[in-house]
């Protein structure tokens, strides 16, 4: 009987925890789905109470007879990236299994690139071409793998035999018991730290130092023998708790990286961007430097290549180093904050986006401080902590994507590439320079936000109660329609208010983009006490419309999924708006639309 490793015995401990979340759905699992839930929960949703996102997590499973090797499908907003899974419950996976698929996975990209997709599931058919099709034109083609299996067996065997597959997608992630581990540790966030140890340094008293009231700092060049070590010593043992996604391979930076290790070790500390290291102290002392409760918070990739180098290890290189240590005695809440605050400055892994290029901008500033006079957080920057006490929280990027599809009319753009309303200089002021302290304005995006609030309150109710609001064609066209929703509530917002005639509209859709929009209050207004009974109506209503448009177009061939159907404001405006518009023109429709649009009604109109 073989024994099994401390690494597969706390995954068993967390998959027994996903089973015992199912069974509080009333919903009995096998080890092999609760193993597919474990991987989207801490790799892909990066949460810690799966109870919160347990619909949503489910309705990424894939696992089914002609899955094509797709056990999951997710679509990550925040890098515009597709990531599909495959996951093996089994000690029993060899390279070559791993191996074979790949190449099966391959074959299923393909498949869907050529349109050739009748051979497979429903639910991969709906959810990966959904996905594909949310990509843009600027990330086409951004696809991640990810195998993970409890066996343990070289990676770079399995990565060195699919070289084919890497041309094909952006990125190929093993993971073994060893990195999934890392992954849920680094996201249940226990303050794990490698408590006292050793660095080696190019010659004695060779260091810069840097201090200030707080904190001190130590530039070094650390010797490759050093990481090593430290990496076979500790690589599971806090040296990456902030750091944890040691090994997801990057074509360019690995082969760089590797190149230097086998033929230019001399070059690599010119190179390599180096190694940052957060401890709560340090001592110098000729030629080494001691560190106290440390960890790398920037450099994983470049510690684990040097790690696990199998090649002529006899010359020792240097790679630089910066360390940085607080002065002051810290609790351990305020060390992990610490840390955190230079694993975020420091860590390159996450890619500058073109929203974080616009977080001191004077106008960003500005609607931050508007916002929470009017006990609202809004999010400027990533991670930053935003005061409690607040009634609504939400962050820049979610805010321009309701802006640019209530009053702009282009929900297309809002959903499919929300990085152009950062990047492209027009769009950006179209949604932020506005002089949003106009009382008229100030009251119109306050309460925009409260709509959203509530349409997030509804969308978990749906979630819950599942087939009873929904058939399972109109909960795929809620679960991608948003911001065609809220394209509509700009709509209807503008019939309601007067503001543009039916029959024009019906007659030239784009006049409401050439629209004088008008800012006001409008569900403030509102004094009754069914506010979101008469959201919930609305919702409906236009789910019901979309739904038969959207197979009626599906079946003629016209689209080949919902995200397709929402992908572009052209087709937002020619034709979803032009049929409810249509629709909105008949007596029965227009009786619904005043009842239930009441809350969408400015003041002056009441």
């Amino acid at each position: 009987m073989s024994v099994k490793s401390a690494e597969t015995l706390n995954i068993e401990t967390e998959i027994d925890n996903v089973k015992n979340v199912a069974s509080s759905f009333s919903e009995n699992i096998t080890d092999d789905q609760a193993f597919n839930i474990l991987l989207l929960q801490y790799y892909c949703y990066k949460e810690t109470e799966l109870k919160d996102i347990w619909y949503d997590v489910n309705n990424c499973i894939t696992d089914a007879s002609n899955d094509g090797g797709l056990d999951f499908v997710y679509f990550d907003e925040e890098e515009s990236k597709v990531i599909i899974g495959q996951n093996k419950y089994s000690e029993g996976i060899s390279v070559q299994d791993c191996v074979s698929e790949l190449f099966k996975i391959a074959t299923t990209i393909d498949d869907f690139n050529r349109g050739h997709s009748g051979k497979y599931n429903s639910k991969v058919k709906e959810l990966f071409q959904n996905a594909l099709d949310r990509l843009t034109d600027e990330t086409e083609g951004n696809i991640e793998i990810v195998f993970s299996s409890l066996s343990h067996f070289n990676i770079e065997n399995v990565i060195n035999k699919v070289k084919e597959i890497e041309s094909k997608v952006s990125q190929i992630s093993i993971l073994t018991p060893k990195e999934i581990n890392n992954i849920i540790q680094k996201i249940k966030s226990s303050f794990n730290v490698v408590n006292e140890d050793v660095l080696e340094i190019d010659r004695a008293k060779n260091w810069l130092t840097y201090e200030t009231e707080k904190q001190k700092g130590l530039f070094i060049n650390v010797s490759s023998k050093s990481i090593t070590r430290l990496y076979n010593k500790y690589n599971n043992k806090g040296l990456f708790n902030l750091n944890i996604r040691r090994y997801i391979r990057n074509k360019n930076v690995d082969e760089g990286i590797n190149e230097s290790l086998n033929k230019n070790r001399d070059e690599f500390w010119f190179l390599n961007n180096g190694l940052t290291i957060a401890c709560t102290d340090f001592m110098t002392d000729g030629n080494t430097v001691k560190l106290y409760d440390f960890s790398i918070v920037n450099g994983g990739q470049t510690t684990t290549l040097i790690g696990t180098y199998k090649g002529n290890n006899d010359k020792e290189f240097y790679v630089p180093c910066k360390i940085v240590a607080s002065k002051e005695k810290m609790a351990p809440e305020q060390s992990r904050r610490f840390f955190n605050r230079i694993a975020e400055a420091t860590n390159s892994q996450k890619p500058i986006q073109p929203k974080d290029l616009k977080s001191n901008a004077p106008e960003m500033i500005n609607l931050q401080r508007l916002l929470k006079r009017n006990d609202i957080g809004l999010e400027i920057k990533r991670g930053e902590e935003l005061p409690k006490n607040i009634k609504y929280k939400i962050k820049n990027d979610e805010f321009a994507q309701l802006i640019y599809s209530f009053v702009n009319q282009k929900p297309g753009t809002a959903r499919s590439n929300k990085r152009s309303l950062f990047a492209n200089n027009k769009q950006y002021k179209q949604i932020f320079w506005k002089n949003y302290e106009i009382p008229e304005k100030t009251k119109f995006i306050i309460d925009l936000i409260e709509l959203n609030h509530r349409f997030e309150l509804l969308s978990k109710k749906y979630k819950r109660e599942g087939n009873d609001i929904f058939n399972s064609e109109e909960a795929n066209v809620f679960r991608n329609s948003k911001f065609v929703l809220f394209g509509l509530f700009g709509v209807i917002y503008r019939i309601l208010n007067n503001d543009v005639k039916i029959p024009d509209l019906r007659e030239d859709p784009y006049l409401i983009i050439d629209d004088d929009f008008i800012y006001d209050s409008f569900i403030s207004n509102y004094k009754k006490d069914d506010i979101n009974e008469k959201l919930d109506l609305l919702i409906r209503f236009l789910i019901e419309i979309l739904t038969d448009e959207y197979e009626s177009q599906y079946k003629d061939g016209k689209v080949t999924s919902v995200s397709n159907f929402f992908k572009t404001d052209k087709k937002y405006l020619e034709e979803i708006v032009r049929v409810v518009v249509s629709k909105l023109n008949r007596d029965f429709y227009k009786k619904e639309l005043m009842d239930y649009g009441e809350i969408l009604l400015r003041k002056n109109l009441r």
